[in-house]
């Protein structure tokens, strides 16, 4: 599981709609601020002093009621019930923090140092910081994240054309006179972005929770092209294997960095290729990945697999008669 994705499952429970949510919301408008702890429990007890012990179940008013006074509130992992109020936290200080007020380095200190999301409310400015681990989130109020991601919808909707136009180019390229690989990078490039954006977008409907179902419904619109983005690098990196993850590339790497991450040298990009078949492959309906994998290890191109009748196509281990026509007509769509 990714940083991010660890961090949005934080979020999900402050969003909209949530109890604690509700509780949120009553102290900014009252302008109060508050240290709120949720879990760690029971390492998080070494970092109190003072305060006193509550144990009872968790209500938005009583939290937001605790708020009013200058400590910190402690919450079990569950958020079902209040364990302690107006505490004094004392983290270790050897963890680093890059805050400046005395809330939020607290805040950031023991986010970083027990299992525990802390929530930090400003009393000046009324923002909400979310502390896990070692990632910090602010939340936004609802019409400033519903722009951001009309925003996002609207950009990821573009890409996402941009990524489908290039794969098609790309296709009728594959069987007739081979690819270049800057045109490779160029479609990889344009399918990374739209996956950013995806992911951007993602995160703003976890911050809107209840208010997010519309923009949920327009992110079902654009399938995640994340399966076909490693078939098309793996169709074209230099040696077959793995292909990279996401997460190692990046919208800003020049056009050199994509050549070396693909197995080439920095003057390859009008170096022409010709693809393994593994995209072609899995658009086949039902076809297993195992099958994918012995027709590409059988036949050394997608060209070879063009040219391969129903008969050959059937010399592969575990493609038969009935797989084999239907790779053939996957293959040969016009007759």
């Amino acid at each position: 599981m990714s940083e991010m994705t660890r961090m949005l499952e934080q979020v999900a429970k402050v969003a909209p709609g949530t109890r604690l949510r509700e509780a949120i919301d009553r102290i900014i408008r009252a302008q109060t601020g508050a240290l709120i702890i949720i879990g760690g429990e029971p390492a998080i007890d070494e970092d109190c002093r003072g305060g006193f012990r509550l144990d009872v179940p968790f209500h938005p008013a009583l939290l937001y009621e605790l708020a009013k006074m200058d400590g910190a509130i402690l919450l079990d992992a569950n958020i079902s019930r209040l364990r302690m109020a107006n505490v004094e936290m004392v983290p270790r200080l050897d963890a680093d923090t890059s805050e400046s007020g005395i809330r939020h380095r607290t805040a950031e200190r023991i986010a970083k140092t027990r299992d525990a999301l802390v929530v930090a409310i400003s009393e000046r400015r009324g923002t909400v910081s979310l502390y896990y681990q070692g990632e910090r989130f602010v939340l936004h109020d609802l019409s400033y994240i519903l722009n951001k991601a009309q925003g996002a919808v609207n950009s990821l909707g573009r890409y996402d054309r941009l990524f489908r136009g290039a794969v098609r180019r790309l296709a009728e390229a594959e069987l007739y006179g081979g690819v270049l690989l800057d045109d490779v990078v160029e479609v990889l490039r344009r399918g990374l972005v739209a996956h950013e954006i995806r992911q951007e977008l993602s995160g703003y409907i976890v911050e809107l929770g209840k208010d997010g179902h519309l923009m949920d419904l327009q992110l079902e619109e654009f399938p995640d092209l994340q399966q076909e983005w490693y078939w098309i690098w793996r169709d074209y990196q230099a040696t077959d294997g793995e292909p990279v993850k996401l997460k190692h590339t990046s919208v800003n790497m020049v056009n050199e960095d994509w050549y070396h991450a693909l197995g080439y040298g920095k003057n390859d990009g009008g170096r022409i290729l010709v693809p393994r078949g593994y995209r072609l492959l899995h658009q086949v309906p039902r076809l297993p990945d195992n099958v994918v994998q012995r027709l590409v290890a059988h036949f050394p191109d997608v060209r070879a697999l063009a040219a391969a009748s129903p008969e050959d196509l059937d010399q592969v281990e575990g493609v038969g008669p009935q797989r084999a026509a239907q790779i053939y007509r996957a293959l040969h769509p016009a007759n």
